[in-house]
């Protein structure tokens, strides 16, 4: 298989892809765990009130915050045999299970204080601990492939893997819940995190061995002036992190004292698991439907639709009778449903605010933007915990008693019911005031396109930006590809529906306008040498699973960053690439040609298509392939290279409007095709030279 072909159609193997999941999976087993059941523990089993748990996780998930920043300055300055980031994984995963194992085994004999300062201290040592894995392991899936269609497999797999993770763990620790006044509680919580922690470092080891770094670390590095001066001007940035604060204030208030309400609100510790499997298929579920929802409504809306559906989640959990596991596991759908729509906006829309930081201040931070946020968010955590368990030690909570008092129970509602509510409340109408919608992106994305383009012309000649801008030709062509002293000669970008002709006719083009022919940079005939059966890899479930990247994932930011990151690096390079091959006049296909070099003085965008059936019986005819075999290598290359324009920057090659001509080559021959375009070439630029080029 060629290099670029797989780089075509997706370069990583399902079980590269599942192997890095795995460690995701291992994250998870300690992550979730504190984020469960650390509250309970601490009241339950530790002996310690709820007032103090409650001040203990708030304020190690603050911590956690800023260890995640100093993480993320520090992992990729120490490089190995094994690369940047893979050594993480193997030397930093048993300190962490080694001090996760310890968090969860808080001696008996100890006094309240010591207690206090045992957890607090390995709370700590963990939320550190955990940075210098998670965060190194975030950043692989960018070092793993420089392909935006792969890396979102990977973070739609880990996705998944967190919400199975979540359900199987809570299926193992919950029950233990039921009874915690038992001798050997401590030894039997003890021995489950060795078990887990052991679990753990065997995935990270698995993970460790599959991955391979085969992209340079090229992520923006942060920097708080920086990032300081573009957030001042950013006001959808500052208000998405205000809602974003209020929102998981709210999620991890419930998470925090879930485990209460299931043991003594529905009377059943072990029905946890079921709660946490139907708010796991709410989020999957609506990871699907999310596409769909920016497109019809918007982000902003979508968001607040999200928010609208977990805040009825909250109430109704408030509202459900005594022992109802039925009423519950529909209140937990519903609580799924809404925080994996509004996290998987969050994500989305944080992509939006980096892009109108570049357009308001000059300055592009991706990095500190997702940091800024991701503090935010750990921050929220911490309060929402604090707040959830303050609530039901000042209605009465006793930990560990077999019956709670009517009024403790009333706290454990209040505090998985309205006090959520009234968070998820906050959000949402802080969100009210986000302002950039779908449609001023659009525009911000086109503007900061031409910008770019000048400044890599401006950069490439040695010359000011005011020198490679012209007036308007009237036709939207203002930007200079080459000195005014040297003439413009024909520049062509074509883009086609797989089977339309391009490649044939592409280079025929070129030699009547006298320019080189670029290739498409990943071709069909290379993607044609691939194994029959590596055609129709980009199936069903593979779509799916980059649906939902991101989606299932509360500790992503910074690996969220990088893949940004590592689109705008990509589309940056390309954006080079192609000025310097329009230079001399040329025939392009593909590169996102039509978009990269749109306002070129002198450039035609020329888009070709065809009826199916057609294309279908060119393909079959120029590869050997059959016809099934032909339509679905037919529908892979349209979608995933429709995806990938996407992905690096946001907008949709298939879209007319960016084209001078669209032709059907279904009813015409290509040399129809050839005289068609170079007839209205030089119609459209009389003066320019469309008979000398480089290879006339």
């Amino acid at each position: 298989m060629s290099k670029n072909a797989s780089k075509s159609t997706g370069t990583l193997s399902r079980g590269k892809v599942f192997a890095y999941s795995l460690g995701d999976v291992a994250n998870n087993l300690s992550f979730m765990m504190t984020s469960m059941f650390l509250m309970v523990y601490m009241t339950d089993i530790a002996g310690l009130s709820a007032g103090v748990a409650g001040t203990i996780y708030g304020i190690t998930k603050i911590w956690a915050g800023a260890a995640d920043l100093i993480a993320g300055q520090t992992v990729d300055r120490i490089n190995t045999r094994w690369g940047r980031l893979r050594p993480w994984l193997l030397f930093g995963s048993t300190p962490l299970a080694i001090v996760f194992v310890l968090l969860f085994s808080a001696p008996a004999g100890l006094s309240p204080a010591l207690t206090v300062a045992w957890i607090f201290l390995f709370d700590a040592l963990f939320q550190l601990a955990y940075s210098f894995v998670n965060i190194p392991y975030g950043s692989l899936s960018a070092a793993m492939t420089q392909d935006s269609v792969d890396r979102s497999k990977l973070s739609g797999a880990r996705s998944i893997a967190s919400a199975v993770t979540g359900v199987l763990l809570s299926a193992v620790v919950a029950p233990q819940f039921n009874d915690t006044t038992g001798d050997d509680v401590r030894l039997r919580f003890t021995l489950t995190t060795i078990a887990l922690a052991v679990l753990a470092v065997i995935l990270y080891l698995i993970c460790f061995k599959n991955a391979r770094e085969v992209v340079p670390r090229s992520a923006t590095k942060i920097s708080l002036k920086r990032t300081m001066t573009m957030i001042r001007q950013n006001r959808p940035l500052i208000v998405l992190c205000l809602g974003a604060f209020f929102l998981l204030a709210s999620i991890f208030t419930m998470n925090a004292v879930g485990m209460y309400y299931a043991r003594y609100v529905l009377g059943n510790a072990a029905w946890y698991t079921f709660l946490a499997l139907a708010q796991t298929v709410g989020t999957v579920i609506v990871a699907s439907l999310v596409p769909g929802i920016t497109t019809r409504f918007g982000k902003r809306n979508g968001y607040v639709g999200a928010a609208v559906v977990i805040t009825i989640a909250f109430v109704l959990i408030y509202f459900v009778p005594d022992g109802n596991l039925v009423f519950a596991i529909v209140a937990w759908f519903l609580f799924g449903l809404g925080s994996g729509g509004t996290n998987a906006l969050m994500f989305s829309m944080q992509a939006d605010t980096v892009d109108f930081g570049e357009w308001k201040t000059g300055l592009r931070a991706e990095g500190g933007s997702y940091s800024i946020l991701s503090f935010i968010r750990k921050t929220g955590q911490g309060v929402g915990g604090w707040a959830g368990a303050a609530v039901i030690g000042a209605f009465g909570y006793v930990g560990g008693a077999e019956v709670q008092s009517e009024s403790a129970l009333q706290g454990i509602r209040l505090a998985t019911g309205i006090l959520p509510a009234g968070l998820a409340i906050l959000a949402l109408v802080v969100m009210l005031w986000y302002n950039l919608s779908v449609d001023e992106h659009r525009g911000i994305v086109r503007e900061l396109n031409t910008r770019r383009s000048e400044g890599a012309v401006s950069t490439a000649y040695g010359v000011d930006l005011g020198r490679v801008v012209v007036e308007e030709l009237g036709d939207q062509r203002d930007l200079l590809l080459r000195p005014p002293s040297r003439g413009v000669l024909p520049v062509v970008t074509i883009f086609e529906l797989e089977g339309s002709g391009a490649t044939d006719i592409g280079p025929r083009l070129a030699e009547k306008l006298g320019v080189k022919y670029v290739p498409q940079k990943f071709s069909s005939d290379e993607v044609a040498k691939v194994e029959i059966s590596a055609l129709s890899s980009d199936n069903a479930f593979d779509r799916w699973l980059r649906t939902v990247s991101f989606t299932g994932t509360q500790d992503a930011d910074l690996a969220r960053a990088l893949g940004v990151a590592e689109d705008f690096s990509l589309a940056q390079a390309n954006r080079v690439e192609l000025l310097k091959l329009a230079e001399d006049g040329a025939v392009i296909a593909g590169r996102n040609g039509a978009l990269v070099l749109g306002r070129g003085v002198g450039t035609l965008h020329v888009r070709l298509t065809a009826p199916t059936n057609k294309r279908v019986e060119r393909v079959m005819s120029k590869t050997g392939l059959s016809q099934s075999q032909a339509e679905s290598r037919i529908a892979v290359e349209d979608r995933v290279r429709a995806e990938m324009s996407r992905n690096l920057y946001q907008w949709d090659p298939n879209a007319d409007e960016y084209y001078d001509l669209v032709i059907n080559t279904g009813t015409v021959t290509y040399e129809q095709v050839v005289d068609m375009i170079v007839g209205f070439y030089r119609s459209k630029y009389p003066e320019t030279d469309t008979e000398v080029g480089t290879n006339g």
